[in-house]
C-alpha cells in the first residue's frame, strides 16, 4: 500500500498520475469495444423491465434483478481490459482507508445532487411534484427487498462506475475531450434508467432527466477526484438511501 500519499488530490491536468484509469493513461481502443461496453446496461436493464411487464409483475423486481446485469456489465469490462493487457481490479486502484472518508464527502454531494436533480426534472416534465402512481403494482416478495438492499447497492455501484467513470470516459475523453465525454457519458447513464420507469411516458421522462443531470455530477466528481472508489463508495451509500431502503419498506407492507 502506498503510504506517501494519503488522499486522493484533485487534479490540475490531464497528466496528473492517480489510480483509476486517469484519461492521459487510458489507451486508445477501438470505438465499437467502448460503445458495446457502454451499451450493454441500458439494453439489458430495458430487456428486463419490458419482461417484467410482459409477465405483469411490478417494475421493483428489476432493484433486484439487476444485480445479474451488474455482474455481466463487470465481467464485458474485464474482457474490454484484458484485451488492452489490464485488469479490472486495476481500475479502482489499491484500496486506502482515507477513501472512507472522501466516499462519506461525495456521498454528501451526490445526496444534494440527486435531490436537485430530482427537483429539476419534475419541475421540467410534470411542472412540480409527480402525481401519485395510481393502481402501481407494489406487491413484491421479501427476497426482492432484501437482495435490494444487502446487494443491488453495492453491485450498482460498482458495475455503474467501472462501466461510466472508469472505462469509458477516460477512453472517450481521448477523442471527444472531457466536456464531450462527460456529457456523453451522462446520456447513456440517463438512458440506462429507462428500464427502471417503463410504466408511463412521464415517469420515463423524469428518470431519464433525474438520473442525467446525475451522471453529470458523477463524472465531474470523477474528473476532480480522478479515484474511483471514493464514488463506488458514496454510489453505494446513494442506491442504499435511494433504491435499496425504500424497495425493502415496500417489500415488508
Amino acid at each position: 500500500m502506498d503510504t506517501t500519499a494519503s488522499a486522493p488530490v484533485p487534479a490540475t491536468s490531464d497528466d496528473t498520475a492517480a489510480s483509476g484509469a486517469p484519461a492521459a493513461s487510458a489507451p486508445a481502443v477501438p470505438m465499437l469495444r467502448i460503445a458495446g461496453v457502454l451499451a450493454l446496461r441500458p439494453v439489458l436493464i430495458l430487456a428486463l423491465g419490458t419482461g417484467l411487464l410482459a409477465l405483469n409483475l411490478s417494475l421493483l423486481y428489476v432493484n433486484a434483478l439487476v444485480v445479474i446485469v451488474d455482474v455481466l456489465a463487470l465481467a464485458a469490462v474485464g474482457l474490454a481490459l484484458r484485451a488492452e493487457g489490464s485488469r479490472l481490479r486495476d481500475l479502482f486502484g489499491p484500496w486506502r482507508w482515507v477513501d472512507l472518508a472522501w466516499g462519506a464527502l461525495l456521498l454528501v454531494i451526490l445526496t444534494v445532487g440527486f435531490f436537485v436533480s430530482n427537483v429539476a426534472a419534475n419541475l421540467i416534465v410534470y411542472g412540480g411534484a409527480p402525481p401519485a402512481d395510481a393502481g402501481a403494482n407494489f406487491s413484491i416478495p421479501l427476497w426482492v427487498g432484501l437482495v435490494a438492499v444487502l446487494i443491488a447497492p453495492l453491485t450498482i455501484a460498482l458495475a455503474e462506475e467501472a462501466v461510466y467513470r472508469g472505462y469509458a470516459q477516460p477512453r472517450l475523453q481521448r477523442s471527444l475531450g472531457r466536456i464531450g465525454a462527460l456529457v456523453v457519458v451522462a446520456i447513456v447513464f440517463g438512458i440506462q434508467h429507462v428500464g427502471f420507469a417503463l410504466s408511463a411516458g412521464p415517469a420515463v421522462a423524469a428518470k431519464v432527466l433525474t438520473t442525467l443531470l446525475a451522471g453529470l455530477i458523477l463524472g465531474a466528481l470523477w474528473l476532480w477526484m480522478k479515484r474511483l472508489m471514493p464514488l463506488v463508495l458514496a454510489h453505494w451509500g446513494l442506491d442504499l438511501l435511494f433504491l435499496g431502503l425504500p424497495t425493502l419498506g415496500l417489500a415488508l407492507l
